[in-house]
């Protein structure tokens, strides 16, 4: 068959590079400019095809498997900065970017983007704000939306649409460009997009402080949010994720401090002896030891390479409640087998839990039983759900996607909507 475009192909070993599951699309391009990539979105209307966007592949065992998929558009060849103001703390990267190269580019002018997704090497840009990922530095910085400016996509028919700019501060009104944050790409092909930036700390170091008991490690958390101490993550570990950063205890507290050196001294010390006021033992950490800490813990929400017998679940609570999702999910684990690993972003409610050792029926147990699960990610193609709708919003969700694409031809079946 002849592709319509040198950048589409159709050939079968390419094409099952691509497959989610057992969806195995018909066509792959790679386009390698923004003008192409509208070519190709306005050739795949013409056409009426089902159009599925793929970054860096890291995240499409999210959700359900897709209806069909005539069409990906590997958005991996759009990697190039746009546009870079050192002065002004402000960056326009193309989509397909990856966290791991713009992390790398920023270096160079003493500059970060503080987002830490897991495997960022991979994921890319336009990934990162399709899936919504969030990292342990969420605590103090946000997640991407907090740091988007600005953000250019395609629409379902090609049209090129663009939303903020290149300045922090922009015109009041309806933000747009926070709808695509967590849309997975059921609005539109994401291409390029805007953030703010911040200085890189002058100085960093990681408390990892170790408990017996998970109630102490949660007075711990409480306590350190009641206080004026400020470390840009508060991250609750389980004792699989605690050995993997060579540490014993059932419970870990990872407590990132950044800033001038007398600030990331003062946090050293004051988290240092309230670990001890709970029964609990403080680790300090610097260098090479803090960079491996945070690989190890960024790199466990993966849901890149997910076994058949294991799924992820990531769920969203109040903080007050993170101890709650916990000990439920201990009891699950207990009434329905299995083993699992936990970690949270303690003070800001949000968590994953990773089981293993299980199959598709218990996975379909675990998420219809933790209520506060926002989804899982697996390689089974039969799960009752992938998604919990979310408490109020989603006839607003429905509309809003109906007007973007009205023949649901982005993503079809895969999102809540």
């Amino acid at each position: 068959m002849t592709t319509p475009h040198p950048r589409i192909s159709d050939d079968q070993t390419i094409r099952q590079q691509y497959a989610i599951r057992n969806c195995v699309p018909a066509r792959v391009a790679v386009p390698h400019s923004i003008e192409e990539a509208s070519h190709i979105m306005h050739l795949a209307a013409q056409h009426g095809w089902r159009v599925v966007p793929w970054g860096g592949g890291t995240h499409q065992l999210i959700g359900a498997t897709p209806a069909s998929a005539d069409l990906v558009i590997v958005t991996t060849a759009l990697n190039r900065v746009i546009h870079h103001e050192p002065n002004d703390l402000t960056i326009s990267v193309e989509a397909g970017m990856t966290i791991g190269a713009l992390r790398s580019y920023l270096a160079g002018h003493g500059q970060m983007l503080p987002v830490d997704p897991a495997l960022p090497d991979a994921v890319t840009v336009g990934g990162a704000i399709a899936t919504a990922v969030d990292g342990p530095r969420r605590a103090i910085y946000g997640v991407l939306r907090d740091m988007m400016i600005g953000i250019s996509v395609l629409e379902i028919n090609g049209q090129h649409s663009k939303a903020g700019g290149m300045v922090v501060k922009n015109v009041s009104g309806f933000d747009m460009m926070k709808l695509y944050h967590g849309s997975f790409g059921s609005l539109a092909l994401i291409v390029s997009a805007n953030f703010k930036l911040y200085p890189i700390p002058t100085h960093r170091g990681t408390l990892v402080a170790t408990f017996a008991h998970q109630q102490h490690a949660l007075d711990y958390v409480n306590d350190l949010m009641a206080s004026q101490l400020t470390p840009v993550t508060v991250e609750l570990i389980d004792h699989t994720i605690l050995r993997a950063v060579a540490h014993d205890g059932a419970w870990g507290v990872a407590l990132a401090c950044e800033g001038p050196e007398a600030a990331v001294a003062r946090h050293h010390h004051d988290l240092s002896h309230r670990a001890r006021m709970h029964a609990g033992t403080a680790h300090w950490l610097t260098d090479d030891a803090h960079a491996h800490c945070w690989r190890i813990i960024n790199d466990a929400s993966q849901t890149q390479h997910i076994a058949d017998d294991e799924c992820l679940i990531r769920w969203s609570t109040l903080p007050a409640f993170v101890g709650d999702v916990i000990q439920r999910c201990h009891d699950l684990c207990n009434e329905l087998g299995g083993t699992i690993s936990i970690h949270a972003r303690a003070s800001v409610g949000s968590g994953y839990v990773r089981i293993r050792n299980a199959n598709v029926t218990v996975h379909s147990a675990w998420f219809a039983a933790i209520p506060e699960a926002l989804w899982i990610a697996t390689s089974a193609t039969d799960l009752s759900a992938y998604w919990h709708p979310p408490a109020a919003g989603l006839e607003v969700m429905r509309t809003i996607r109906h007007e973007f694409d009205p023949h649901a031809r982005l993503n079809p079946g895969r999102f809540v909507v």
